[in-house]
């Protein structure tokens, strides 16, 4: 593994807006181990559209509730996304260790996305992050809590919608009003203040839990933070 970026890149509090054009180098000494951490947009699509047909079929063939059950479950598995996005991204991808392997595991997971914010592959969550918690939920929920698989699906909609959003946030310039508004919240959180703005396709949790970014302050002149 190639070493974490010394304090006062992209992470840190001091030096907000300081990214680096273009994309990044490998975050690892192998070039294919790196194209297995960081995937193309539309690899995580092929890895994950089946899942979602898969668990869809398998709860209409095993009758495993009614439609309208299944549709409710559907949601309950979006919606608990909802909530895997929102905590992962702010335990999970913001926990910054100083030093020693945490610190070049958060830089590879997460550090380098805020260094090369308009890379694509670093936009995309690691497949070492995703194939686990959809697939740990899935067997959690259905295949121990015996759940109908639709929630699996609506679990793993909400992914792919949370990280096709992430990616177009990132590289368009929307026209709809709402996209224009996520897209508004999730620059703040880059060149503002990263310790608020953790929903990205969620941004209400970010409401009930405290760490809206929607009404702060631009940065006052001369403290270093650059305008959304």
């Amino acid at each position: 593994m190639t070493s974490a970026p010394p304090a006062g890149s992209a992470g840190s509090a001091g030096s907000k807006g300081a990214v680096r054009r273009g994309n990044a180098p490998a975050v690892v000494g192998r070039r294919w181990l790196d194209n297995l951490l960081h995937v193309h947009p539309a690899t995580t699509v092929a890895m994950f559209t089946p899942v979602v047909a898969v668990c869809v079929w398998l709860s209409v063939a095993r009758e495993q509730a009614g439609t309208w059950a299944l549709l409710g479950w559907a949601g309950a598995g979006y919606l608990t996304w909802t909530l895997s996005e929102y905590w992962g991204h702010r335990i999970v991808l913001h926990y910054e260790p100083e030093k020693g392997f945490g610190a070049r595991l958060h830089y590879i997971l997460h550090g380098v996305h805020h260094d090369y914010p308009q890379d694509a592959r670093r936009s995309i969550l690691s497949p070492i992050l995703s194939i686990p918690m959809v697939g740990g939920t899935i067997y959690l929920a259905s295949g121990l809590g015996s759940l109908p698989l639709t929630f699996g699906a609506g679990y793993t909609i909400g992914y792919l919608t949370y990280d096709l959003f992430h990616l177009y946030l990132h590289h368009a310039t929307p026209k709809n009003r709402l996209m224009r508004h996520l897209r508004s919240l999730h620059m703040r959180h880059h060149f503002r203040d990263d310790t608020r703005g953790f929903g990205i396709s969620a941004p209400y949790w970010d409401e009930l839990f405290g760490t809206s970014i929607a009404r702060e302050s631009r940065t006052p002149a001369g403290s270093g933070g650059q305008a959304a």
